[in-house]
């Protein structure tokens, strides 16, 4: 499966003591870490099937620490999807998550104009120590353009959907009608709403595709009633100037006919005359008042 698998790169980031190793291991091992461990950077391989697309997802689990930040910008420069934790039970860290996400977008933003990022409010377990309510976090995740999420990591809720989520997407590049599951925003009905207007948009682009090739069908068909009617009338009018040269060469050749007969005609008067003028002059030694022939033997 590994080998024909498309891979995809995402990053779990969030303060400290939030869970995000929990949720790693959770995904990938099926267990729940119950004893916290701070992390540096840990890296996960998870293979699994999204929309029918065999999917390789290398996980990066980062430190949460301040002194790690400076690492940030490198893991945020090759990661392709975001999962930014907080912790519903700790309001300090749902404060301190924008921090996180200003930070994606000044590395992102430069370079894509939309970034996958899944907000995820863990512990969701813990009702009774819960400081978060679900209207404030969507307001947050609207204000991120990203979904929203609440998962626990020690029972297992939502923690596949917030990942496959988050790989949804990646693929598509958008965030509403793209079938994400179990996410408090968008909901279901924004879900529904988004996946008609795409259906629609989709249906409205063939139609428009459909016109236009009636269109080049239609011009093309036009252009060659004209290129043949226009050749048509190019060799009725190549025939009549044919014939009109032909005429005319005719007439010139009839005129020179009868300008060389004229000739001819003239020629031979010339030669009579000149005959008759010949014929005409005295012989020599012959008088001019009708002397007689002398001859000298």
């Amino acid at each position: 499966m590994s080998s024909v698998a498309k891979e995809f790169r995402l990053v779990v980031v969030g303060p400290p003591v939030v869970g995000k190793s929990a949720l790693t291991i959770r995904l990938t091992q099926s267990e729940f870490a119950n004893e916290y461990d701070p992390t540096i950077e840990d890296s996960y391989r998870y293979y699994c099937n999204i929309d029918n697309t065999p999917a390789s997802l290398d996980i990066l689990d980062t430190a949460g620490q301040e002194e790690y930040s400076s690492m940030r910008d490198l893991y945020m420069k090759t990661g392709e999807g975001f999962l930014l934790v907080f912790s519903l039970t700790d309001r300090h860290t749902f404060e301190e998550i924008s921090t996180f996400y200003n930070q994606i977008i000044r590395v992102k933003g430069e370079t894509v104009q939309f970034v996958p990022m899944m907000l995820v409010g863990n512990k969701n377990d813990l009702i009774d120590e819960r400081q978060v309510s679900h209207e404030e976090a969507i307001l947050l995740a609207k204000k991120f353009n990203c979904a929203y999420i609440e998962t626990s990591a020690k029972t297992g809720l939502n923690v596949v959907e917030a990942f496959h989520g988050l790989v949804k997407m990646v693929m598509y590049g958008d965030l509403m009608g793209i079938g994400l599951e179990n996410t408090l925003y968008p909901n279901k009905m924004e879900e529904l709403k988004a996946q008609e207007s795409k259906k629609k948009l989709i249906e409205q682009n063939s139609k428009n595709e459909m016109n236009t090739r009636d269109n080049t069908n239609n011009n093309n068909n036009n252009n060659k009633n004209f290129n043949s009617s226009f050749n048509g009338n190019n060799t009725t009018n190549t025939t009549d100037n044919q014939n009109n040269t032909n005429t005319i060469n005719n007439n010139n050749n009839t005129s020179s006919n009868v300008i060389n007969s004229d000739n001819n005609n003239s020629k031979e008067n010339n030669n009579k005359q000149y005959v008759q003028n010949t014929s005409s002059k005295p012989s020599a030694g012959a008088k001019e008042n009708g002397g007689g022939c002398c001859t000298i033997m």
